[in-house]
């Protein structure tokens, strides 16, 4: 901390107030959790909290989905813009507008101003994925959208609460146009205790330092974050890189795969970082255009999760990033009325880890490979009637198989990674909780062997999972990518895995789903899911062949991949044992091969047996 400025608060202080801050996120997210109804809230945690300053200033993004936190200040942003002043103690504002700073439609953002003895010194946020918003259809994403038109309910930043109660009107035609009404209003409640534990919370550390104090604190610990990255970045190598990656297309004018362009450049001296993507492609028929906040996220989540842990995650250190981006790209700020509703997903996905491979090509020990792009079939959205339960309708995302991490440089691929969006912080829903709260049986959730992109360090494997109707007909959608154009890996690392998904009629016969899914299943009748793996980075002949041979046994990468891809002999009688002899001869004449140009050995398209 700057021990030069002449201050009311020592050291002490700022530390206390900096974990008071953190603590009541932390509990803002734990009332949202423990009082979310749909499953997508209570057991996969797809939600985020987080808390501005009256300079709509992040004062802390280190809880929380990234691709939410990250851009969170855009909502009380929106609200300054759209009520200026007429804002007051116990009014909430109620926002899923990817027009109004926020993710994408199916994230309901609720906002609330904290006032202390009069003063507007904060706004408590939450932001929570519902189970349904109204498509046309039921989904809570909608890569086939062709506009904002084909999209939910929308909610462009309104006053959903005045004096602390609800304004009815609203919640009456959000539940007019939701499937499961009574379901949305227990989620909104869940959002609206989490906002409000917020509240109570910010104006009782207040009212204990005085708010003058905590001012004082607010621009000392952004202006402390804005040093401390300048400083990490003066650290990183100087000068610009650029890539383009391919993402699946069934678009006639991108044969190829839609190109996802992306330049960064770091300037040490004046310790800034510029990540320019004005380079992209316009806004595109389909609903995958990311928003303003799913750019400004990923771009903040891509550089922080590489600039090293001590570098405070709020707005001080965002300023050291400049994003340049144009109005009208796929990647980059949408033009109205392009459909934005999987936002937060595919591109999403793409662009994040993309920007984090970027940093491979400023030092070998920099970056990462990919991880997953767009959903496997395994997480989708679930919908039907439940025959248990008299016949009842119910709507929900669920969470499975949602793996795929990324290597980097020293670390294989976290296993439950999810995506660059995630990065963990989602997490996988319980299979008994599943099958408890849809009429499903989840009959197999297993490691898919030889997904993971080969490496040095390999990418995490990706998720094999059968989910079978038990009595009734079920809806299944999913928007998953990542098939022609898997998640790659870096610096000679291999592709991972692609997203696959089939049906499985009552006679057993197999039917290949498109990536964006959209399917029944009906008793006797199964959908099987591969999920992506995770890309690997560096040379797969560079990897520690003691390590492959526990992979081997782990059932993670099998004998034929071990010998191929990474050239590793394993001793047929003593499982796990690695034949150094024969495996330096024969990494000798893959490196003899490699040195000709000659293919090598990868992960092959999967055949369901």
């Amino acid at each position: 901390m700057d021990q030069q400025t002449t201050t009311s608060l020592d050291l002490y202080d700022m530390l206390v107030l900096r974990r008071r801050f953190e603590a009541t996120i932390r509990e803002m997210a734990n009332t949202l959790f423990r009082a979310g109804r749909s499953g997508v809230l209570n057991t996969a945690h797809d939600f985020s909290c987080s808390v501005t300053d009256a300079k709509l200033q992040t004062v802390s993004a280190a809880v929380g989905v990234p691709i939410h936190v990250g851009s969170i200040h855009l909502v009380p942003r929106a609200v300054v813009d759209k009520f200026g002043t007429d804002v007051h103690p116990g009014d909430c504002f109620a926002n899923n507008s990817s027009y109004h700073g926020n993710t994408h439609c199916a994230d309901l953002t609720l906002c609330s101003p904290v006032f202390v003895g009069g003063k507007l010194l904060f706004y408590s946020i939450a932001r929570a994925h519902l189970a349904d918003v109204g498509f046309p259809v039921p989904t809570t994403y909608g890569p086939d959208s062709r506009d904002y038109y084909q999209e939910g309910l929308m909610l462009p930043c309104v006053r959903i609460q005045r004096d602390g109660r609800d304004v009815q009107e609203v919640i009456d035609i959000c539940k007019a146009n939701i499937r499961a009404p009574e379901q949305f209003y227990g989620d909104y409640l869940a959002i609206l205790a989490a906002v409000r534990t917020g509240e109570k919370r910010l104006q009782a550390i207040a009212e204990a330092y005085g708010a003058d104090a905590i001012v004082e604190f607010l621009d000392r610990y952004q202006a402390y974050g804005e040093s401390m990255m300048a400083d990490a970045i003066r650290g990183l190598p100087g000068g610009k890189v650029a890539r383009e990656v391919r993402y699946d297309s069934d678009l006639p004018q991108y044969p190829q795969g839609i190109p996802v362009r992306a330049s960064m450049e770091i300037d040490p001296a004046e310790g800034r970082l510029t990540i320019d993507l004005r380079d992209n492609v316009d806004n595109l028929p389909l609903g995958i255009n990311m928003s303003e906040a799913t750019v400004v996220g990923s771009c903040y989540s891509a550089v922080m999760s590489m600039i090293g842990k001590d570098v405070p995650r709020c707005s001080g250190a965002f300023r050291r990033i400049d994003i340049l981006m144009r109005e009208g790209a796929a990647v980059g700020k949408p033009r109205f009325p392009a459909a934005t509703s999987a936002a937060t997903t595919n591109l999403t996905h793409i662009l994040t880890s993309h920007l984090q491979a970027l940093f491979a090509d400023f030092r070998a020990d920099l970056g990462a490979a990919y991880s997953t792009i767009g959903q496997p079939a395994s997480a989708p959205c679930i919908s039907g009637e439940d025959s248990r339960k008299g016949g009842k309708s119910f709507y929900n995302q669920i969470i499975l198989g949602f793996w795929s991490g990324p290597a980097l440089h020293g670390h294989d691929g976290w296993l439950t990674f999810g995506s660059a969006g995630a990065q963990g912080m989602i997490a996988q829903s319980s299979v008994e909780v599943v099958e408890q709260q849809q009429p499903v049986l989840v009959e197999k959730l297993e490691i898919r062997i030889d997904s993971g992109g080969a490496g040095q360090w390999r990418g995490s494997p990706g998720s094999e999972c059968i989910i079978r109707s038990r009595k009734d007909t079920l809806r299944l959608m999913a928007t998953s990518a990542g098939r022609d154009h898997p998640p790659p890996g870096v610096l000679g690392g291999g592709h991972g895995g692609g997203n696959w998904a089939w049906k499985i009629d009552a006679e057993g016969q197999r039917s290949v789903l498109p990536v964006s899914m959209d399917t029944t299943i009906g008793p006797g009748e199964a959908m099987v899911s591969y999920g992506c793996g995770g890309g690997g980075f560096g040379a797969p002949s560079q990897r520690d062949p003691a390590l492959v041979a526990r992979d081997v046994q782990d059932g993670w990468v099998s004998h034929d991949a071990a010998r191929a891809v990474y050239g590793v002999v394993l001793k047929d009688r003593q499982p796990g044992t690695v034949d150094m002899p024969a495996t330096r001869a024969l990494r000798d004449s893959l490196a003899a091969a490699e040195s000709t140009d000659a293919p090598r050995a990868a992960i092959p398209t999967p055949i369901l047996a």
